[in-house]
């Protein structure tokens, strides 16, 4: 109907209900002026396989927001099963995630990676869209990285992993 509003559906209830899709949980990492950058996300998806794309969502206004604007380039941690701590490192504000040395590297061309991610995307930035209280980031895949380690999964509001939900699935399965 042409002119009419569109319903406006509550926070709480739609981060309820989205909260049952489950995602892999990433940190989003660059570097500008000197200063290391990053915060975690679970918007992540691909886009494209030509050319290599992937799409995240960053929260803005934030400090990663605008350093990967600026920088034109990223790296996509995806972390792994045992990881739920630097997860929520990285997800404070206002905080310096990269005062634990042991917990990340910087390479060489001054991109910080996080150590035993099970993988990591090197992107080139491509597009950012605003998208409500973010930024929606679409970067070109240049370089990727894999540890096969099974990945941190989020569900309703809880860490999970994937033997979590095999465990819960067989359990529901025999009752």
């Amino acid at each position: 109907m042409a002119g009419a509003s569109a319903p406006v559906m509550d926070e709480v209830e739609f981060r309820q209900a989205i909260g049952c899709f489950a995602t892999g949980v990433a940190i989003v990492t660059t570097e500008h002026d000197g200063q290391l950058h990053g915060m975690t996300v679970n918007s992540l998806t691909s886009v494209s396989l030509r050319p290599t794309l992937l799409l995240v969502c960053l929260a803005r206004p934030s400090r990663t927001e605008a350093a990967v604007a600026k920088r034109g380039s990223f790296v996509i941690n995806i972390l792994g099963h045992d990881q739920a701590g630097i997860s929520d490192r990285f997800a404070k504000r206002a905080e310096d995630h990269f005062d634990i040395p042991s917990l990340f590297s910087v390479r060489d061309d001054g991109l910080p990676v996080v150590k035993r991610a099970t993988n990591r995307f090197y992107c080139q930035t491509e597009h950012l869209y605003p998208g409500g209280d973010h930024t929606i980031v679409v970067g070109r895949v240049t370089e990727a990285e894999m540890e096969h380690r099974d990945p941190l999964i989020f569900h309703r509001g809880k860490y999970r992993s994937l033997s979590d939900f095999a465990r819960e699935t067989a359990l529901e399965w025999y009752w």
